[in-house]
């Protein structure tokens, strides 16, 4: 990981020490400064001193089932926009939806892969905290009605916000980068999450994305499967 910025605080919230002590050496590096945590208690006292610039957090921490929710809540009560990345076991739609609204830009199934979450961690800082050179407001989209607005990680269908973790905002950027009824393959849509999606699973993300849409647009049926190959996005008024 090389980050050219000022030093980043990420505060990490893991009760197993060896999981722990394995995402402090995976993530160690000059520009970070890492707090690692192993109770609900102790983040708490943290946050009232110093906010982190990014939160990383295990959700059940001992006996507490939610406890990495409890702790995102009173990160949101500060209200200051700071991403939040839960690592679970958990992976109902019901808790990563949950998640997402406590302010997750993205939920990584757990055993984690600790490749994918330092270029998940790298990308997020970027993105948050963008250089002078770099500051781009939104992302060029080539579909009527999308706008992805980058430093943000947020997306926006016909200006309203899209309910996507970070990990589904790569992958609906894979079809914002190419005009309407160009085929996106599966290779692409794994390349774009640096792997945290798998071949077999990229049709549930896929389901995601499109159940986002229709929190707005019940009729969206934009995304279509191109058998053997990919999707593709194809504009209402191009359908027969």
């Amino acid at each position: 990981m090389q980050l050219k910025h000022e030093p980043y605080r990420v505060l990490i919230v893991e009760d197993d020490r060896t999981q722990l002590e394995n995402l402090r050496a995976a993530l160690t590096q000059p520009n970070l400064i890492l707090e690692t945590y192993q109770n609900k208690t102790d983040v708490e006292h943290r946050f009232q001193q110093q906010l982190p610039d990014l939160f990383i957090a295990d959700i059940i921490l001992d006996s507490e089932q939610d406890a990495g929710f409890d702790l995102a809540r009173l990160l949101q009560s500060y209200q200051r926009p700071i991403p939040i990345i839960f690592l679970s076991e958990r992976q109902s739609e019901f808790d990563i939806m949950l998640g997402h609204d406590l302010g997750a830009v993205d939920y990584l199934p757990k055993p984690v892969s600790l490749a994918v979450l330092q270029r998940k961690v790298m990308n997020i800082l970027r993105l948050t905290k963008p250089s002078a050179e770099n500051n781009a407001t939104q992302f060029n989209s080539k579909l009527a009605g999308l706008t992805i607005d980058k430093p943000n990680l947020k997306a926006y269908w016909q200006n309203q916000q899209l309910a996507l973790t970070i990990t589904e905002l790569e992958m609906l950027e894979q079809f914002a980068q190419q005009p309407s009824g160009s085929v996106i393959s599966y290779q692409q849509l794994q390349a774009a999450t640096q792997g945290v999606v798998e071949r077999n699973t990229i049709n549930t993300h896929i389901c995601r994305i499109r159940q986002a849409f229709k929190q707005h647009s019940p009729n969206f049926d934009q995304i279509h499967n191109v058998y053997g190959r990919g999707y593709s996005w194809r504009d209402t008024d191009s359908l027969t």
